[in-house]
């Protein structure tokens, strides 16, 4: 056996010398370790095989010597456990190792030949074919060993093969001499497979070895980019802490805009049912005049806080799309009789094309959505006027609004649909709105899952298209127009409200409408005046404000009001109706989930009225 040089390490197709070499100090130390970590397990199987092998042979041979030859394997087998327990650690060179374990695996192959010629010498004819095929077993076995140092392994068979063919040839005849050809062929073929299985052994720990130096390269790396990091990182702190002051900002905004809603809808809403009172009484003509004034300022910021509320439920995210069929007609010919008065008041010509389709969406939201289109088109259009219709495309319902107004520019489009941007309104004039409409669209149609799209140029006007699925199922015309014709004549009312004025102003509402209106301010009054009412005169309809006294709630006090009338006797659970002006999110998500109607201040009579026909 000659030795070169190491050659250097390449992943795949390593130069080979003419027979063999030690291969570099770095991969002949990881095939060393490799048989050093699996050597304990084979030097076990390879006792229990000479045991097996004992046993097997017990009759074919003299016993004395058959268990000295035992013996003196166990004493091998031991030597060799301490020499690389002991022996090899204290090698200081890959090299010297496996030397090691050159000598190791050759003392086990010699052990295991010497069962040849004891079988030859002191045995029957047919312990060599026992010896042969024991031999072979444990030669195959010590492969998966072995083959990881491919010098080591071929010292190990050298031994048993070379005996096995000298017993063979000693005995001669012909069934023996055939077997040593077959000998010859075992151990050519077992080369072979020892010699592919080191070239894979050494394959893998160059690609380990490659891997770990790369590791450490991106180690060094990343030690060097470590100033890099941290100017990052100090980057990305600062990103945080902008971010968190502007949803701080944003929060403070939305608490705000609750806040002043609800302040501000109070007084609203009382002077809103004071002046539905009063305008069922007897008047002169000043006095219907200033009355009407009265109305249309009252209008004016009921629909201004109707915009922030539905800014402030949007964000709040209790504004859930409830898609349904229905005509486009009935919606469109309610618009039109709603804005087509603001049209003809600024000299506009309002159209409104009619149509036969029907859509597949929330009747409520595309309600909404139209609004603030129509209108935006009146309050930016001078001259001409606006044209609302629908058609279909792709597929789909786009209902379009048309105006001849200013126009607006292409680097404007996309910011028209933020909050608070308007155009055409340096000087706030909130006679112009908030400039939440287009804002209030963009979140609906993302409830909707529907698509909003403007065109537009200076000058020339815009349109502005909802896109909607359209319906293609059976439409009942009737069901569209159908509406509640009950009277709330006689209908017994209770108010629980904390605030004396709006107390008054909706008993004197309720009483104009026939009803029969009890009231109280918060929940022990309620709770005392039903008490002292038969059963056949208990309230039909709580209407309760939102907030009472002392932090109670109208749905804690509808609650307490169920139960004990139910503990009176009364079969049906009590119908209910709760007002709120509070406008925060978690409010809003409260007054979602009580089983009862809700309503926002201020509520206008006719949208009491209805909310009370729908529970009698």
């Amino acid at each position: 056996m000659s030795f070169m040089p190491a050659t250097p390490p390449l992943p795949y197709a390593p130069p080979r010398p003419p027979w063999y070499a030690w291969r570099e100090e770095g991969v002949l130390q990881g095939q060393v370790a490799l048989m050093q970590r699996n050597f304990p397990v084979t030097l076990l199987a390879s006792l229990a095989a000479a045991a097996g092998a004992t046993w097997s042979m017990y009759t074919l041979l003299d016993r004395t010597v058959l268990l000295l030859w035992l013996a003196s394997h166990i004493a091998v087998v031991g030597a060799t456990f301490a020499c690389i327990r002991w022996l090899l650690p204290k090698s200081v060179t890959a090299r010297v190792n496996a030397w090691i374990m050159v000598a190791c695996m050759a003392a086990m192959g010699l052990s295991w030949g010497t069962l040849a010629l004891v079988s030859v010498a002191y045995g029957q004819p047919e312990a060599l074919i026992f010896a042969t095929v024991i031999m072979g077993g444990v030669s195959s076995g010590a492969l998966g060993l072995g083959a990881v140092l491919l010098p080591a392994y071929l010292a190990y068979l050298v031994s048993p093969v070379a005996m096995v063919l000298a017993a063979f040839a000693y005995l001669g005849g012909p069934i023996f001499t055939p077997m040593v050809f077959m000998c010859l062929v075992y151990f050519s073929l077992t080369c072979v497979q020892a010699r592919a299985a080191e070239e894979v052994t050494y394959r893998s720990i160059v690609l380990q070895q490659e891997n770990s130096d790369l590791i450490e390269r991106l180690r060094k790396e990343s030690q060097q980019s470590k100033l890099a990091l941290v100017r990052a990182e100090a980057a990305y702190q600062s990103t945080r802490q902008a971010q968190a002051l502007a949803e701080k900002a944003n929060a403070d905004k939305s608490r705000f805009l609750a806040a002043a809603s609800h302040d501000l809808r109070q007084p609203l809403h009382a002077m809103g049912l004071f002046l539905e009172a009063l305008s069922r009484s007897e008047m002169t003509q000043q006095q219907v005049s200033v009355l009407e004034h009265a109305h249309a300022a009252s209008t004016a910021a009921s629909e201004m806080l109707t915009t922030l509320l539905d800014f402030s439920r949007l964000e709040a995210g209790v504004v859930t799309s409830k898609p349904r069929p229905f005509l486009l007609q009935s919606l469109l010919a309610k618009l039109e009789q709603e804005f087509g008065m603001q049209a003809n008041a600024k000299d506009l010509i309002y159209r409104s094309r009619e149509t036969d389709h029907a859509v597949l969406a929330d009747p409520n939201l595309t309600d909404l959505v139209l609004r603030n289109f129509i209108s935006n088109a009146i309050r930016y259009t001078d001259r001409g006027g606006l044209l609302v219709g629908c058609r279909k495309r792709d597929g789909q319902i786009v209902v379009e609004v048309w105006d001849t107004g200013m126009g607006i520019a292409p680097n404007q489009q996309s910011e028209v649909f933020k909050e608070f941007h308007q155009l055409g309104n340096p000087e706030r004039d909130r006679r112009k709105g908030l400039g939440l409409g287009l804002a209030i669209v963009e979140r609906i149609s993302a409830a909707m899952q529907a698509q909003v799209t403007l065109r537009s140029a200076p000058g020339r006007g815009s349109v502005f298209r909802l896109w909607l699925p359209q319906y293609q199922g059976y439409m009942s015309h009737e069901a569209e127009l159908a509406s509640h014709t009950y009277s709330l004549l006689g209908m017994r009312v209770l108010v629980i409200d904390d605030e004396e004025p709006v107390r008054l102003g909706m008993q004197e509402l309720l009483n104009s409408w026939g009803c029969v209106a009890y009231t109280a301010d918060d929940l022990s009054s309620a709770l005392h005046c039903v008490s002292l009412l038969p059963m056949n005169q208990q309230p039909e309809v709580v209407l309760a404000d939102y907030r009472l006294r002392e932090g109670a709630t109208g749905g804690q006090a509808i609650t307490a009001l169920r139960a004990y009338l139910t503990f009176r006797g009364m079969e049906k659970t009590l119908p209910a109706i709760i007002i709120t002006g509070d406008t925060a999110p978690e409010r809003l998500r409260e007054a979602r989930h009580t089983e009862a109607t809700l309503l926002h201040k201020p509520v206008s009579a006719p949208a009491l009225k209805q909310a009370l026909l729908q529970l009698r």
